[in-house]
């Protein structure tokens, strides 16, 4: 007797088509369907009413630069911070451009480095071990450091101004005013001048309207023809 070997697939084949013709030759129930679809877990296949539909959140949009700004150099870089910081942009920019006029390689006779001339001593507070090593860090030690000293200062932003310039000690050792300095006394002004000149300019207040009282109905009073009377 010979042993016939048929391949493994032809195999498959041959019990997939058995068990189709089983299935098909199956009587059901219901007359009006060949086949009958049996789940045996139907609530997993509906929607819950409860299950409210929640959007996915839009992306965070940055708010614009200022049109003054749009040709400084840095300008991203220096809004990002700023924004960062709770500064304003145009405060940053002025800083900036008295301390190093935007030159990223600036460097003091005391140590002062980078666009915002920060002190390597300054920077370690806020975490920059090396606040030359980019823009970015020298921008992030520069504005949080501006940022503290106006809280330092009450908001007073010539008084962060002379701390920037002189440091918080010698704010505070001369009685809380611009210490004597013949640096830090022109560097405020200059300062406090190149930040106005690029503030963006304050919206104008809307104009009141004439003001029409109605005291009872169909009864109007306008307040422009009416006089003080006793």
């Amino acid at each position: 007797m010979r042993t016939v070997l048929f391949p493994q697939a032809f195999v498959f084949a041959i019990a997939a088509c058995s068990a189709a013709a089983t299935i098909a030759a199956e009587p059901t129930a219901d007359a009006s369907s060949a086949y009958r679809l049996r789940i045996e877990n139907p609530g997993a296949f509906r929607f819950s009413a409860r299950e409210a539909y929640v959007p996915a959140p839009e992306p965070k949009r940055e708010p614009p630069v200022p049109a003054q700004l749009a040709d400084k150099p840095f300008t991203q870089l220096i809004q990002n911070a700023a924004r960062d910081a709770a500064l304003d942009p145009a405060l940053v920019h002025a800083l900036i451009y008295v301390e190093s006029r935007y030159n990223p390689a600036a460097r003091s006779a005391k140590g002062a480095v980078g666009l915002m001339q920060v002190m390597p001593e300054t920077a370690l507070r806020y975490g920059v071990v090396n606040p030359a090593r980019s823009l970015e860090a020298n921008l992030r030690a520069g504005t949080r450091y501006l940022s503290d000293l106006l809280q330092l200062f009450d908001s007073r932003l010539d008084l962060a101004l002379a701390a920037y310039n002189a440091g918080e000690n010698a704010v505070q050792r001369h009685g809380l005013r611009i210490p004597p300095y013949a640096e830090t006394r022109a560097y405020v002004p200059a300062v406090l001048a190149k930040y106005r000149e690029w503030q963006e300019p304050p919206r104008p207040a809307p104009v009141p309207g004439r003001v029409r009282i109605q005291y009872l109905a169909g009864t109007l009073l306008d307040p422009d023809s009416t006089s003080a009377k006793r």
